[in-house]
């Protein structure tokens, strides 16, 4: 599902008090459908494009910047980066908004400038206008056709039209044509027969009903479901788009982590086929120990330019066996071309067995990563990124520390989680102490989480179960099991890719993820 017109109403009172009168730092490109504002109280106004999940929100969350551009993004950034958001404010009660801005030319004059966007879905928006509705440039052009008379080019005018009633002027409901409701609150509005359904005291809801999930404004009495409630509209956005629908387009350095993981993969399994064809070979090339005693004892019986031999194999009740023979090799030259054969083998057989090992764990080692990038979704993809080695830096960059989160209970107990293998590795085996908890979802690769407290309590560690439980592969699974033991019994495991560990003395917790729980009795510090 997607927003409607009396979410977006809400939503941007939200979103006002901490943009207005607040200047555009910086445009930070995520991918080809979305991008954010940075603004000077460090938050971002993301923009989602996407048709799939065409959609606004705050976030403080970090972003990666992707280094692609186009020739829109090029305008946005001239008149973006710089200005400052005098309005934000909707267009009647479409999914369409429009965010006023003084921009500033090279002698310091203000001009004015528009920023309209449309979330219509596949047909989603960015206009850039002057004062006087003239556009500059547009993220999709549109000329007119047969389904769209619409113009939206540079230098036309720029025009909003609706012949829908806005329910914000309405008192009671008639059954006129809505503009900007969705069905899921036109069924809220019929179920209480009353238009001040939307005028309902804001709880940000994610509803989960029949196995599929619904957002709004409020929990919807018309549509009966587990509710999870959250602080904000934009929370609620981040957390729907991104961990249940993930509709929102992987950018550009995961799509490059990505390919490049699925490449190694690939190329790892190639190489595991010829290791494990090569070990079959090779025990099958040890029989020629045996010819070559078998030779050996028979070198008189061999003639010149002989192709083949025939004796008795004193191994096998002396039947009678033929060996080949290359004729333009002698007797003794024969002898050492098995007995060669056979060391080859040998030496392959001492071998292979940790090389195929060897691949196996670099197959491990990048389907961990894979997982992994499905929860790094801000700055820890740098740290992914410089883990593999994909962009060579130009000049040597002072080590900083892992980007772990922080969670904080009331108590003052603190839950550390790793996201990625730089972050595990620090974690558990720098960061830790012997007496700190590790946690890790039983038989999954996941996040390395460390709870460090007083007294470990029942409360405290289903808290850190479900958190653990949150940043692994397996965060869906009802009940699932958490393992738990003392830091100190804790092992990297050797000669191994990534932050694979074995540990002892552990104990199992059974957890589900909660996130009205989670919500409720933590404070995520970072």
């Amino acid at each position: 599902m997607n927003i409607d017109g009396v979410f977006l109403h809400y939503l941007i009172e939200e979103i006002k008090p901490s943009a207005l009168k607040t200047r555009i730092s910086k445009l930070v490109i995520v991918n080809g459908s979305e991008f954010a504002f940075l603004l000077q109280n460090k938050n971002y106004l993301y923009v989602s494009l996407n048709s799939n999940s065409p959609h606004i929100r705050l976030t403080s969350n970090e972003l990666i910047k992707s280094t692609k551009n186009n020739p829109f993004f090029t305008q946005l950034r001239k008149y973006a980066e710089g200005s400052i958001i005098s309005n934000i404010h909707q267009q009647e009660n479409d999914r369409s908004l429009v965010i006023d801005l003084n921009s500033f030319d090279e002698l310091g004059y203000i001009t004015k400038i528009k920023f309209i966007i449309e979330l219509y879905g596949r047909n989603s928006n960015f206009i850039i206008t002057n004062d006087d509705n003239e556009i500059i440039e547009c993220y999709k052009r549109l000329l007119p056709n047969e389904d769209e008379l619409r113009v939206l080019i540079p230098k036309a005018k720029y025009e909003f039209a609706s012949n829908l009633v806005n329910p914000f002027k309405l008192d009671k409901y008639n059954g006129e044509a809505l503009e900007g409701v969705s069905t899921i609150l036109l069924n809220e509005i019929n179920y209480y027969n009353d238009i001040n359904v939307i005028r309902r005291d804001i709880a940000p809801s994610l509803i989960e009903k029949d196995s599929k999930y619904y957002f709004y404004l409020f929990p919807l009495s018309s549509l009966k479901g587990n509710v999870t409630s959250f602080n904000s509209l934009s929370k609620l956005l981040e957390y729907y788009f991104y961990e249940i629908k993930k509709d929102t387009k992987l950018n550009d350095e995961q799509n490059l982590i990505r390919q490049h993981l699925l490449k190694m993969i690939k190329k790892s399994e190639v190489k595991l086929e010829k290791q494990r064809n090569e070990k079959t070979q090779a025990i099958d090339a040890l029989i020629n120990e045996k010819i070559g005693n078998l030779l050996s004892s028979n070198l008189h019986l061999i003639k010149k330019n002989s192709t083949c031999v025939k004796v008795n194999d004193f191994f096998s009740n002396n039947e009678e066996i033929e060996i080949s023979l290359d004729p333009k090799l002698s007797p003794s030259e024969n002898l050492n071309h098995y007995y060669q054969k056979y060391k080859k083998a040998k030496r392959t057989l001492d071998v292979i067995d940790d090389q195929i090992a060897q691949t196996i764990n670099e197959i491990n080692y990048y389907n961990q990563i894979l997982d992994q990038i499905e929860i790094n979704r801000s700055a820890d993809l740098t740290e992914i990124i410089g883990e593999l080695n994909l962009k060579k830096e130009k000049k040597k960059v002072k080590a900083q520390t892992p980007n772990i989160t922080i969670y904080k209970d009331n108590k003052g107990n603190m839950i550390y989680v790793g996201k990625n293998n730089i972050q595990n590795n620090y974690l558990t085996h720098t960061f830790a102490h012997s007496n700190d908890y590790f946690l890790h979802v039983t038989g999954y690769s996941g996040s390395h989480t460390i709870l460090r407290c007083g007294e470990l309590t029942a409360e405290l560690l289903n808290l850190a179960a479900m958190v653990a439980l949150l940043y692994s592969k397996n965060k869906e699974t009802k009940n699932a099991s958490v393992d738990y033991t003392l830091v100190r019994y804790v092992k990297k495991v050797p000669k191994t890719f990534g932050s694979f560990v074995t540990y002892t003395n552990q104990k199992t917790v059974y957890a589900t993820v909660d996130m009205d729980k989670i919500n409720k009795e933590l404070t995520r510090i970072k």
